[in-house]
C-alpha cells in the first residue's frame, strides 16, 4: 500500500475553528488600553513620589485614598455574566491591589466593599464602597476571554480603590456609567470577621477546535475520472496501481484505492487508504482510512479517522473529532463531537460531545451538552441537559436532568426533574419530583426531602379540634416537609392521628419567620387502628425565636374534615360549614388556630 505524502493543513473556507474566534479585535483593543493604563498609573505615581519630601514620604504608609492593605477588601459579585470566574476576578483584583481579598455573599458593615454586577451586552458595573463614605462606580465592557475579563476588572478595581479619575478608564476604550450618587455613611460598627469565601462553580472546559476539512486532493497521487475494481488489486487498480485519486469509483466485491474526490458505489466494500471528500455508498462496509468530509452510506460498518458530514449505518466509528452526525444502531466518536449521534446506542469519548439521542447514551467527554433517551451517562468534566427516563451525571457540574431518575454525583447541580432526584454535591437549581436527595439546596420540592446540610426542626403544636401533635419539620432553606404524630386529647372520643405536610418559610428578620404549610392528617380508632376521617389543613404561621435554639409559632389555619358520616367529619368543637353530606360521604369546613413551640 503506497503512503502519500501528508498535504499542509488547509484553513476551513468558514475561517479559523470557532474555538479561535472567541479573541476578537475588542479583544486586541482591551490588552492595548490595559498597557496604556498601567503606563499613565506608573508615571503618575512616580511623579507624585518625585515632588514629596523624603519626610512626607516616611509618614505616609498608603497612598491617599488606598485602605489599609492589612484590613482587606471585601468582594460581592451580584449576577455577573456565568463565564467569569468569581474566584479567578477575587485572585486578579488581590494581585492587583496587593493585600487580602474576600469573596463574599453580602456587605460587611465597617468594611470597604467592591460590588461586580452584570449588565446587558458584556458589560459589567464595579462599584466600590469605602469606609470613610466615597462612593464610586464605573461600567465597562469586557472581552469574552474569562482571563482577560478578570485583569480588565481587576484593573478597574485598582482606579476606583485608588480614587483615580474616571478618564483612566476610558483608556480602555470603554463606556463609564453616569457617577452613583454618594452613599450616606453607614454607622459605625465593629468589623465582623472574614465571611466563608462562596464555593464558584467551575468554568466548563475550553471546547476543541472541530476537524478541519481534509485535503480533496494528494501530493504525488494519480488523479483518474473513473475507476473501479471487482476485488482490491483486481480491475483498473491492475493498471493504474492504488495511489490513485478517483473522481467517480465502482466496485463489485471490494475496491481499493488512496482517495475519492466525488462518488463510490460498490456492492460490498469501499476502502480508501488516505480520504474521502464526497459520497461512499455500500451494503456492507465502507473503510476510510483518514479523514472523511462528505457522507459514509452503509448497511453495515462505516469508519473514519474523522469525520466532517454524515455517517449513516448500522456500526458507525469515527477514530478522531466528528464535525456533523452519525446515524446508526451503534455510533461511537474517538474525538470531540460537535454536531450529534443518534442512535440506539451512543458513545463519545473526546473531550466534548454536543448532542446523543438514542436508548443509551455513554459521554465521556469534559464538556457533555444534550443527551436524550431512555438512559443517559456523561463522566466528564461538565454535563448541560439530560432528558431521559434514567440521568447519571458523574461530572464536576451538570446544569439540566429531567427523567424518571436522576443522579449527580459532581460538586454542584443545576435543575434536577423526576421522581427520584439525588444530589451528592450542591444544588444550585432546583429539585422537583417525589423523592429529593441533596447536600445542600436552595429549592427541594418534592413529597420526601432530604437535605444532608439543610434545616431541621422537632416542632409541638395544638389545634383548636383537640389535636395535640408533635413532629420533624426538615428541607431545604425555603422549603420543608412535615412529618407528625399525635393524639385528639378532646372530643367525643380520643384519635390517634399522623401527620404529613409541605411548606415554605419566609425569614422576616433574624428572629422571626413566616411558615406557608398544606398538611393532611389521617385519624384512626386507638385500638385497631381503624381510619376514622381525613382532615386537611392549611395555615400561616408567625414564629419568634427567642433563644438560638428555640421559637414560639402560630396563626390562624383553615380545615377541611372528610367522614363516613357527618360525626366523623365534626371534629370543630365550635361547629362547622357542611359542605357536602349524602349517605355515604360528609365534608366539613371551617376556621382554626394553631399554637405551638420549635426546637433545633
Amino acid at each position: 500500500m503506497n503512503t502519500p505524502d501528508t498535504a499542509p493543513p488547509i484553513t476551513p473556507p468558514g475561517g479559523p475553528p470557532r474555538a479561535h474566534r472567541k479573541v476578537s479585535t475588542r479583544g486586541a483593543a482591551l490588552g492595548a488600553g490595559v498597557l496604556l493604563l498601567r503606563a499613565i498609573a506608573a508615571a503618575g505615581v512616580f511623579a507624585a513620589a518625585s515632588a514629596l519630601p523624603a519626610s512626607a514620604l516616611a509618614a505616609e504608609p498608603s497612598a491617599a485614598g488606598v485602605e489599609p492593605s492589612a484590613a482587606g477588601v471585601e468582594l460581592v459579585v451580584d449576577g455577573a455574566s456565568w463565564t467569569l470566574d468569581p474566584e479567578a476576578v477575587r485572585a486578579a483584583i488581590g494581585r492587583e491591589l496587593g493585600g487580602p481579598v474576600t469573596l463574599v455573599d453580602a456587605a460587611t458593615a465597617g468594611r470597604p466593599t467592591l460590588v461586580l454586577r452584570g449588565e446587558p451586552d458584556g458589560r459589567v458595573t464595579l462599584t466600590y464602597s469605602a469606609t470613610d463614605g466615597r462612593h464610586i462606580g464605573r461600567t465597562i465592557d469586557v472581552p469574552e476571554d474569562p482571563d482577560r475579563a478578570a485583569e480588565a476588572i481587576a484593573l478597574l478595581a485598582g482606579n476606583l480603590v485608588r480614587d483615580e479619575a474616571a478618564e483612566l478608564a476610558a483608556a480602555l476604550g470603554r463606556r463609564p456609567s453616569e457617577e452613583p450618587a454618594a452613599a450616606p455613611p453607614a454607622p459605625a460598627a465593629r468589623p465582623a470577621p472574614p465571611a466563608a469565601t462562596r464555593p464558584a462553580r467551575p468554568a466548563p472546559p475550553a471546547r476543541p477546535a472541530p476537524p478541519g476539512p481534509p485535503p480533496c486532493a494528494l501530493p504525488g497521487a494519480k488523479a483518474v475520472l473513473v475507476g473501479g475494481d471487482v476485488v482490491p488489486f483486481v480491475g483498473s487498480s491492475t493498471v493504474d496501481g492504488t495511489n490513485v485519486v478517483r473522481r467517480y469509483s465502482l466496485n463489485l466485491v471490494a475496491g481499493y484505492t488512496a482517495g475519492v474526490s466525488g462518488v463510490e458505489v460498490g456492492a460490498g466494500v469501499n476502502i480508501l487508504s488516505s480520504f474521502l471528500c464526497g459520497t461512499q455508498i455500500s451494503s456492507a462496509a465502507n473503510l476510510v482510512l483518514g479523514p472523511a468530509s462528505g457522507a459514509q452510506v452503509t448497511g453495515g460498518l462505516n469508519l473514519a479517522t474523522s469525520l466532517r458530514g454524515a455517517q449513516i449505518g448500522s456500526i458507525n466509528l469515527a477514530t478522531g473529532p466528528v464535525d456533523g452526525v452519525q446515524g446508526g444502531v451503534l455510533n461511537v466518536a474517538l474525538g470531540a463531537v460537535a454536531g450529534a449521534q443518534l442512535g440506539m446506542a451512543n458513545v463519545a469519548a473526546g473531550e466534548s460531545s454536543d448532542v446523543q439521542v438514542g436508548i443509551a447514551n455513554l459521554a465521556v467527554s469534559a464538556s457533555t451538552d444534550v443527551q436524550v433517551g431512555v438512559a443517559s451517562v456523561a463522566a466528564g468534566e461538565s454535563a448541560d441537559v439530560q432528558i431521559s427516563l434514567a440521568n447519571v451525571a458523574a461530572a464536576r457540574t451538570s446544569a439540566v436532568q429531567v427523567g424518571m431518575a436522576n443522579v449527580a454525583a459532581g460538586e454542584s447541580t443545576g435543575v434536577q426533574i423526576g421522581l427520584l432526584n439525588v444530589s451528592t454535591g450542591e444544588v444550585r437549581g432546583a429539585q422537583i419530583g417525589l423523592v429529593n436527595y441533596a447536600d445542600a439546596s436552595p429549592f427541594s420540592l418534592g413529597l420526601f426531602n432530604i437535605i444532608r446540610n439543610g434545616r431541621l426542626h422537632i416542632d409541638a403544636w395544638g389545634t383548636e379540634s383537640g389535636l395535640a401533635m408533635a413532629g420533624i419539620k426538615h428541607g431545604s432553606k425555603h422549603f420543608h416537609n412535615v412529618y407528625g404524630i399525635g393524639v385528639r386529647v378532646f372530643g367525643d372520643r380520643p384519635l390517634i392521628a399522623y401527620a404529613l405536610g409541605l411548606g415554605g418559610r419566609i425569614s422576616l428578620g433574624e428572629r422571626t419567620y413566616a411558615d406557608l404549610d398544606v398538611l393532611g392528617y389521617s385519624l384512626h380508632e386507638p385500638t385497631a387502628l381503624k381510619p376514622t376521617a381525613v382532615l386537611t389543613q392549611a395555615r400561616a404561621l408567625l414564629g419568634l425565636r427567642l433563644l438560638p435554639g428555640f421559637a414560639i409559632f402560630g396563626g390562624p389555619s383553615y380545615n377541611v374534615a372528610f367522614g363516613e358520616t357527618p360525626e366523623d367529619a365534626s371534629l370543630s368543637p365550635y361547629g362547622s360549614i357542611p359542605l357536602r353530606i349524602d349517605d355515604s360521604f360528609s365534608q366539613r369546613g371551617w376556621p382554626g388556630v394553631v399554637l405551638g413551640v420549635q426546637a433545633l
